[in-house]
């Protein structure tokens, strides 16, 4: 192999990550909450749900024709369950997938009850070998017989990047004027049910619509952070979209009167940085067990169910309904000051008629995945400002911001990513 990038060698190709944590073997830990957001919140899941690269690529230019990546892979397995589907590498190649690529399984952490840690296997980082199509002539605008290169990250594991090998040279890739999607969700936007990285249905989205994702979606994690509004409002963006709803109500998390002050306050911060950015406010798509039940959500007869309350007027607990009736309220408050400001049902992404596609009762199978990528595409095509433009170069005032800290200092910062004001 002519060229080999080794650990902090790889960040310039990282793209979709917030950090960079130096790893065990080495390498390079993506991380989508930068350290100062992580400080903001104690919760053992979303530490875990961030750690998962969904949305984070090594985004290349070069005229080899292969690759050798080597890498270390950590996962969950609830004792007892058998072997987990590998873990899934996509490639992309001029805006094309061209290949998935599965992974060895790396370190394995047993859990039981309660998320409890029962047991740790470890293994070695290992080396997958990744054959690369030539490029097409023109496309992407590389000259030449290089291509631009995107090798998709795992969204359903964490990762440690050790090395990367090719034969022939390789460079990061340049901006290409693609423009840039900040979309912000619950695990339905994780896409966990997707079998590879490219399958979510942000990343169909991203891939047919030739625009550069940045996903924050967190498992059971959408919870309005203000830490996660302050990260969106300091992200370059020519489009916004956060889909709210479902994990207020999965972790009975937030009442009535908390939601919609604290949705306001999200969208402020979010307005601080991108006054005029389209922003689309999507509600939960259809959850029959939570439509008119609140959290929190528990497993009844092998499907998701609400909670059995025994509150006395209880009209403050949010369900599905009423998460929807509360963002509808704020984006009427908001409108007509902010025409940018948009409002999509998810109910005409995913409806009551497609729940047979939640395959746990609240997930969305794969299946269900590409018919909301499919859906929101049309969606997204008729709304005014919102159907794609490019040429945003970052937030407002952005220029005047210092650039977050970097976590060692003999590489450089994260492109993009500024440091969060208080």
């Amino acid at each position: 192999m002519s060229t080999v990038l080794d650990g902090p060698d790889l960040a310039p190709l990282v793209e979709g990550a917030a950090a960079l944590d130096p790893g065990e073997h080495g390498g390079l830990r993506p991380r989508r909450l930068p350290e100062w957001a992580r400080a903001q919140h104690d919760d053992p899941w979303f530490t875990l749900m961030e750690q998962a690269p969904a949305g984070v690529s090594l985004r290349l230019v070069t005229g080899a024709s292969l690759l050798r990546l080597r890498l270390h892979t950590r996962s969950l397995r609830p004792a007892g369950a058998g072997p987990a589907r590998p873990h899934t590498l996509a490639l992309v190649v001029d805006g094309a997938v061209a290949a998935h690529v599965p992974l060895p399984e790396g370190d394995v952490i047993v859990v039981g009850p309660g998320h409890r840690v029962v047991g740790h296997e470890r293994r070695d980082p290992s080396v997958v070998t990744v054959a690369l199509p030539p490029g097409t002539s023109g496309t992407s605008g590389i000259p030449g017989t290089a291509k631009l290169v995107e090798l998709l990250l795992p969204h359903d594991c964490a990762v440690e990047l050790v090395s990367l090998a090719a034969d022939a040279p390789v460079a990061p890739a340049p901006d290409g004027g693609a423009p840039r999607w900040i979309h912000y969700g619950s695990s339905i936007s994780h896409g966990l049910e997707a079998s590879s990285p490219d399958r979510t249905w942000p990343a169909r989205v991203a891939l047919e619509t030739g625009r550069r994702l940045w996903n924050l979606s967190f498992g059971g994690n959408a919870q309005l952070d203000p830490f996660v509004a302050r990260m969106i409002r300091d992200l370059p963006a020519d489009l916004i979209t956060l889909k709210v709803g479902i994990n207020l109500v999965n972790a009975d998390s937030m009442r009535a009167r908390a939601m919609l002050p604290a949705l306001h306050g999200f969208l402020d911060l979010v307005r601080d940085g991108h006054p005029d950015t389209p922003v689309i406010l999507i509600t939960a798509i259809a959850c029959p067990a939570h439509e008119h039940a609140p959290g929190p959500t528990v497993e009844r007869g092998g499907s998701a169910a609400g909670a059995l309350r025994d509150v006395e007027n209880d009209d403050g607990a949010l369900t599905l309904a009423a998460t929807r009736r509360i963002i509808e309220r704020a984006h009427a408050v908001r409108a007509p000051a902010d025409p940018n400001l948009h409002l999509l049902d998810g109910r005409t992404l995913l409806g009551e008629d497609d729940a047979g596609l939640l395959g746990d009762g609240l997930h969305p199978t794969e299946e269900g995945l590409a018919l909301i990528a499919r859906r929101f595409r049309t969606a997204l095509a008729g709304l005014p400002g919102a159907a794609g433009r490019a040429g945003t170069t970052g937030p407002a005032g952005a220029a005047d911001r210092p650039r977050l800290p970097d976590l060692r200092a003999d590489r450089p910062h994260l492109p993009g990513l500024r440091a969060g004001r208080p």
